[in-house]
Formats: C-alpha cells, sequence, structure tokens
C-alpha cells in the first residue's frame, strides 16, 4: 500500500497542466492540432540583451514542443500542497490537509539575468513596463521578484477584484477618491470574510513587519536529481525571516494605461555564505529540475484558518543561456 500511496503521489505531483490565465493568449485545448501557445517573441529563445523599451523574452506556458517543455512555466494542481487545517494550533500533533483553489490565479514567469550594465533589479514594475512581455500591469498584478547574484527569478499573478480594496486600503490618495469605503470599515468587513480570505486581507493591509511574519514560501522539486529532489520537499518557510524583503504597492494609472499592483522583492543577493552558495547551485541545477514555487500566508490565529495556497507557478527545467539580460534604463 505504500508503495502505491507514494506511485500515486509522484503521478499527482508530475501533472502539468496549462493555465488558462496567460496574459498572451487563450490556453485552449491541450490536445489541439499544434499542442503549444501561439506566444510572438516569448520563446526564451531570443538571447540577445533587450534595450529598454523592447519587451522582454518571456518565459512561454507548458506545453511547449519546441524547446522538448523545458524553458517553460505551468500552474501546478493545488491540492499538491498541504497546509494548516482548521484544527492545526489545537492539536498536540498538528494536522495539515490539501489546499483549496489558489487566492491568485498565476499568469506567467520570467528569467532575466543581470550584468554590470543592467538596471535597478527591485522595483522592476515601476521602471521596466517591458517585462512579462510588455504585459506586465495590463491587470491587476502581484510580483514576486527574487533578486539573485546573477539575476532575477520572477512570478505573475492576477489580483482578484475582490482583494483590490484591501490592497488600496494604506494609500491616502485612492481612499480620498473612492466611494467611501475608508480604512475602518474594510478593517471591520475582515470579520466577516472566510478565513484564508481574511488572513490575506490582513496581508495587503498590514505593514511590512506584520507581512514578513506570514508570507510562507512552499518549494518543492518535482523533476530533476535525487540530492536536489531530497533537498526541496515543501518545507514551509516564512520567507521575510531569511531574506531581507521589500513591499511595493503601486496604484493605477489611467493616462499610462497601467493596473494597480504589488510587488514583493526577495533580496536573495543579501543573504548569508551558505544562503549566496545555495543560490548559485540554483543557478547550475535551473536546466536540469523542474520545481514549484509555491506561496501562502500563515494562519497564525484560527480566525485564519484553515489555510489556502496564495498561488504557485511550476518552472521547467529553466536554461539561463536562454534567459534575456536585464537593460540599464
Amino acid at each position: 500500500n505504500n508503495n502505491n500511496n507514494n506511485n500515486n503521489n509522484n503521478d499527482i505531483n508530475q501533472t502539468h497542466f496549462r493555465c488558462d490565465s496567460d496574459p498572451l493568449d487563450a490556453a485552449g485545448d491541450d490536445r489541439s492540432e499544434h499542442g503549444t501557445a501561439t506566444i510572438p517573441n516569448s520563446t526564451g529563445l531570443d538571447i540577445r540583451p533587450s534595450t529598454s523599451m523592447v519587451p522582454l523574452p518571456t518565459l512561454p506556458r507548458y506545453p511547449m514542443a519546441e524547446t522538448q517543455n523545458r524553458n517553460c512555466w505551468s500552474e501546478p494542481p493545488h491540492a499538491n500542497f498541504n497546509i494548516r487545517d482548521e484544527n492545526y494550533l489545537r492539536e498536540k500533533r498538528p494536522s495539515k490537509t490539501p489546499s483549496g483553489p489558489y487566492l491568485f490565479r498565476a499568469i506567467g514567469a520570467d528569467l532575466i539575468l543581470t550584468n554590470a550594465n543592467s538596471g535597478p533589479t527591485t522595483s522592476i514594475a515601476a521602471n521596466y513596463s517591458t517585462i512579462l512581455g510588455g504585459q506586465v500591469r495590463s491587470a491587476p498584478t502581484f510580483i514576486i521578484n527574487f533578486v539573485c547574484p546573477w539575476g532575477l527569478i520572477v512570478n505573475y499573478y492576477k489580483i482578484p477584484e475582490f482583494y483590490l480594496p484591501y490592497l488600496r486600503a494604506n494609500d491616502d490618495e485612492a481612499n480620498a477618491n473612492d466611494d467611501g469605503a475608508r480604512p475602518e470599515s474594510l478593517y471591520a468587513s475582515v470579520k466577516r470574510l472566510e478565513p484564508h480570505e481574511r488572513a490575506m486581507a490582513r496581508f495587503l493591509m498590514g505593514n511590512d513587519e506584520e507581512r514578513d511574519s506570514t508570507l510562507k514560501l512552499v518549494p518543492i522539486a518535482v523533476e530533476g536529481p535525487l540530492v536536489v529532489r531530497r533537498m526541496v520537499q515543501g518545507k514551509p518557510a516564512i520567507i521575510g525571516k531569511r531574506l531581507p524583503t521589500k513591499y511595493t504597492y503601486y496604484p493605477k494609472d489611467a493616462s499610462r494605461g497601467f493596473a494597480e499592483c504589488f510587488e514583493v522583492d526577495l533580496m536573495v543577493t543579501e543573504t548569508d555564505a551558505v544562503g549566496r552558495t545555495a543560490c548559485n547551485m540554483t543557478r547550475r541545477y535551473t536546466s536540469s529540475v523542474t520545481v514549484d514555487l509555491g506561496f501562502v500566508i500563515e494562519g497564525s490565529t484560527e480566525d485564519e484558518l484553515p489555510e489556502q495556497m496564495l498561488g504557485c507557478v511550476r518552472l521547467h527545467r529553466i536554461d539561463a543561456l536562454m534567459a534575456p539580460t536585464l537593460p540599464g534604463i
């Protein structure tokens, strides 16, 4: 039975899905005539340096026949992740349960190299309208940006309209021009939300210290060398306690056609020697590893349980040699 269960788990973990939320085209049917997405200038094969005004090639969505399903991204099944259940804080032996649907749907991913001529590696939503194939902020977007010594790993999620009032709660200008929903009423409304909604709303409305204490990274190495799969098995980590983290809210800019955005910059460059070694190993193994980068807001009180995954991007054997270079600005 244990062997059967292990086999079943492996089958689940290695299931790859196209995502209907891709910003550049409709997902269609995986069994379509061509079986791949048509994404102009986004095959990841153009390694020429890009100028600051030219859209950077973005990673295409799985499946990708041209690269034998390498160098692309997908959104794995949410039930792959076990999260805190409603009794987690009351049990002597806390239990976990498979997550419900993602709160934010993934809409893309980028691997971007940096060098001495590159511009700023943080606040990329403000500095580079060319990321995500030039489609960033075409809809309200939640960005997670891993700032590594050699480049950026960027995940993009669409923020549902339901959460936008909570996202704007700390923006004085937005609150001065809204329909009368002052932050005080938003804080009161949190009590009526579902537990996972409440945790997400509190994160968006919170200060940086509160955010640092609840944003969890849940990485899973799905395919790759055994040594990597054993090291990366889905153990959650409060990322703000491990890395310096920067949070930035960008209001809607109608004059430029930009939707609002929330960016999380994870400063892997400022970690300790062990962390830097791990980061360099990450680049070494990216082309041979398929990894899930999942995120969840920790349910730290009973009214925030059970948890539910914020979102996840699966990176399929990403080849840094095929990545574009971040331009100067």
